[in-house]
């Protein structure tokens, strides 16, 4: 985390073990006072409200719950994260990040990173100067400064980051905005770390290693490498490299270099024969590839030759699909390229992969005489985990995408995974790949039907026999879609998929074959909550078209009448009491029993709200209550020219239209 800037020295060295003198002469260590600190003062071990507390405090509670014993660095199965990538930005310019977006505002990318991590930003200037003091003096160029010069001596690291225009000082900056900004960098950054978490805990685990190699740390290294590149594979799936501009090109190289073990796969193509089809081929490189002297590109390590076009589809599932033959191993992460990962969540991969039930697997052949005994339970096909919206602190929708995804990610996926209706709903779910691939692949790609590709895996580990679980344990970052017309298109996305999947022969399969109780979970879990919003939606149109109607609008007017008539002889005449078996007490002359006429009104208000509440409890749930209201408001707005008036609205209008819409 200090690497990271979300931690300063002074809470680096609360939080480390230090040597000390022990009693008897011997150096011995001595904990931290963050394990030791009981007197309840206020938190100096990291900054309150930051980024460590949460992480931290994640992964400290995480540790409570009950956790699938892990096997052996060197006995765990290896597993590859595969990341699709289109046009998504890999790295940030620095005319990107210093250039005003809006001369209205006259605020840079920049400034506006600055205000949401002030903190993070301090610990970077600091460690900035550190690095230019340690450069002046090696360089011989350092001199002294009186208080006041130095403050404005430093002024350009607090406003751009750097001093001076060299390359290692504008790229550190350039690193820190796309660190907490939706790139692919970030991604690639925050995926890394499953590498230094294999290598730590196989040095841990391994102490004997450490004392073979006596001291020598490349030999070390390597061999800690070495493991890393057994047990974890990286890559991305990048169907634009071969098409890449100039920047795309360098920054793709950029990653390369910073993380040689990464791989990408690209579609190559080669020219036809004089009125032939072009070739199209399966490359897959890493930052170990040979570079072309000629082209200047690096040599491809496979390249497999594909009987035609490979985009059948959407896009995103032929990418994956392309992609598919170059993963190895066990197991598969399928990761979106605006995400992230935490060193301290990658330590705990070993239980994740334990989710999967196959570290002990019977030798005894299923087919054998009574070899089925002891495959009684179905194999897990899908373990699906947790997200954090790191993009909720951006403004009142990335707050609002970020309970939305805490409801249906967690809490919500959480009581769909117990009951047996789950599905798998794309990043960072891991996937039994043996198990997926034998059984029709880890996403289709049709088009016109498998918009939503990622859910069609789940349908078909769902119908395949396969068991689908969610852990709570285990969390990765995400970043959602924060601007108008990016959530409008998300919400478009999601309900034509669900329109696509109706149609499909897997919504038919597992509609005629479940048992009644998995039924229902998948169906209200699923096509039911959309078919649900358009029942509402026909019920609020017939409601305005009745009370537009005159017959219609004068009966409401009477009952409405009636009501309130019934409400005042309550209150202005004698009402007779009764007893415990509703018979009217005498003595009470010029009374009026009219409690079986209140008994009865209470009953039908009772039954109403009731009724409302059972109705909408699955909307509830999924922290989609107001979709109803959403599509009656863009029924509105569409059907009198909000879809080509939209700039024409006034900021609260399209500010409200958003946050109901993402709600």
């Amino acid at each position: 985390m200090y690497r990271e800037h979300l931690l300063s020295i002074d809470h680096v060295q609360r939080l480390l073990y230090h040597q000390v003198d022990g009693p008897d002469g011997r150096r011995t260590l001595r904990a931290p006072p963050f394990f030791t600190h009981q007197d309840g003062s206020k938190n100096t071990f990291f900054p309150d409200g930051g980024e460590a507390e949460r992480r931290i405090s994640f992964f400290a509670s995480s540790l409570t719950t009950a956790l699938p014993e892990p096997l052996p660095v060197d006995a765990m199965p290896t597993f590859t994260v595969l990341v699709p990538h289109y046009s998504e930005k890999i790295l940030l310019s620095l005319r990107e990040i210093i250039r005003e977006e809006d001369q209205n505002t006259r605020v840079t990318l920049l400034e506006y990173l600055k205000q949401l991590h002030p903190v993070e930003w301090d610990n970077f200037v600091k460690d900035t100067k550190i690095l230019a003091e340690e450069t002046e003096a090696t360089d011989g160029t350092a001199y002294q400064h009186d208080e006041k010069s130095n403050k404005i001596d430093d002024l350009p690291f607090y406003c751009i980051g750097f001093k001076t225009s060299s390359p290692e000082y504008t790229l550190r900056t350039r690193i820190w905005a796309s660190l907490r900004a939706q790139t692919l960098y970030r991604t690639v950054s925050g995926m890394m770390n499953y590498s230094k978490a294999i290598k730590l805990l196989y040095r841990v685990e391994n102490p004997d290693i450490v004392h073979n190699f006596g001291g020598n740390t490349e030999r070390l290294e390597k061999e800690l490498e070495r493991m890393a590149r057994r047990k974890f594979k990286f890559t991305i799936s990048m169907q634009r490299f071969s098409k890449f501009n100039k920047e795309e090109q360098e920054n793709a190289e950029f990653l390369l270099r910073a993380y040689p073990d990464l791989q990408i796969a690209y579609l190559d193509e080669e020219p036809g024969t004089k009125g032939g089809e072009a070739r199209l081929f399966s490359a897959l490189i890493d930052g170990h590839s040979e570079i072309d002297e000629k082209t200047g590109k690096r040599k491809p390590k496979f390249r497999v030759e594909l009987p035609g076009n490979p985009i059948l589809g959407d896009g995103k599932s032929d990418n994956q699909n392309h992609a598919i033959i170059f993963y190895r191993g066990e197991y598969l992460q399928l990761i979106d390229a605006n995400q992230d990962n935490y060193l301290e969540e990658c330590l705990k991969i070993r239980n994740i992969l334990g989710e999967f039930e196959e570290y002990s697997v019977s030798s005894q052949s299923p087919y054998a005489q009574w070899g089925h005994k002891e495959f009684n339970r179905s194999p897990v096909a899908i373990v699906g985990t947790r997200e954090y919206i790191f993009s909720e602190n951006i403004g009142v929708l990335g707050d609002i995408a970020a309970g939305k995804e805490q409801t249906f990610g967690t809490m919500t996926a959480r009581a769909l995974a117990w009951i047996g209706g789950k599905l798998h709903y794309g990043h960072p779910d891991f996937l039994n790949a043996t198990f997926m691939n034998t059984r029709g692949g880890v996403s289709k790609a049709q088009k016109g039907l498998h918009l939503n590709e990622d859910i069609f895996a789940g349908m078909n580990a769902f119908g395949r026999g396969g068991r689908i679980k969610h852990s709570e344990y285990y969390q990765c970052g995400k970043g959602r879609d924060l601007g108008f017309g990016t959530i409008l298109n998300f919400q478009t996305k999601i309900g034509t998929g669900m329109g696509e999947q109706i149609l499909s022969r897997e919504y038919y399969y597992l509609g005629t074959q479940l048992p009644i109780d998995r039924f229902l979970t998948f169906y209200y879990g699923h096509p039911g909550f959309h078919i649900n919003n358009i029942l509402v939606i026909y019920s609020i149109q017939v409601f305005m078209i009745t009370c537009s109607c005159p017959f219609f609008h004068h009966l409401m007017v009477l009952i409405l009448f009636a009501v309130l008539y019934i409400g005042t002889l309550n209150k202005q005449l004698a009402i007779c009491r009764v007893d415990g078996q509703g018979n009217v007490i005498g003595g009470q002359p010029g009374c009026y029993n009219l409690i079986p006429v209140f008994d009865w009104i209470k009953r039908c208000i009772t039954s109403i709200f009731l009724v409302f509440f059972i109705a909408f409890l699955p909307l509830f749930l999924q922290g989609d209550c107001f979709f109803p209201f959403v599509y009656f408001i863009s029924d509105i707005i569409l059907r009198t020219g909000g879809a080509r008036d939209w700039e024409s609205h006034s900021p609260s209008c399209k500010t409200l239209f958003v946050i109901i819409t993402y709600l």
